[in-house]
């Protein structure tokens, strides 16, 4: 079995790899700010109206029902709650007091929970936290609301065995 990706630096020099992107590069890194998904959605509603009106002037094409899904698509994400007051280096301060165990290493990730109610997405803080032995013998993941930092599901916990 292969642990992670083995690049060497040179070869990622060579391929012109994106510092974003290159798993050599050192340091945290950064959600962006999921406000710029406003101007993808706009894009999808210029898009598919320009799209239409240049199509309207040939009888051999009818992309209209394409359009319509295309909106409707933009107008979904237009309606994406975008708002995230817990900032990604305040997240683990927010869930400290819900892990039961050490914090060692952790990851964070921006994930976005489907809303049943209004069928609209919002974003949730992802955690996963393990404690501070070498090997890990607890892991914790938990989710909290992005824009008001309360917990979105139950915290789950398990030992880990066999580390």
């Amino acid at each position: 079995m292969v642990e992670g990706i083995d690049i060497s630096q040179e070869d990622a020099d060579k391929q012109i790899v994106p510092e974003d992107l290159n798993s050599l590069a050192v340091g945290s890194y950064i959600v962006p700010s999921p406000k710029r998904r406003k101007t993808y959605g706009l894009m999808l509603i210029v898009t598919a109206l320009i799209s239409q009106v240049i199509t309207s002037f040939y009888d051999w094409i009818n992309i209209t029902v394409g359009v319509v899904l295309v909106i409707l698509t933009g107008i979904f994400v237009l309606f994406i709650d975008n708002t995230i007051n817990v900032k990604q280096s305040d997240v683990i301060e927010n869930v400290v007091k819900h892990i039961p165990h050490s914090i060692g290493y952790y990851s964070i990730a921006l994930t976005f929970q489907f809303i049943k109610k209004y069928l609209f997405l919002k974003p949730v803080w992802t955690v996963i936290v393990y404690d501070h032995n070498n090997p890990p013998t607890m892991k914790t993941i938990i989710e909290i609301d992005a824009s008001t930092a309360e917990l979105v599901s139950e915290t789950y916990t398990e030992s880990i065995t066999n580390a």
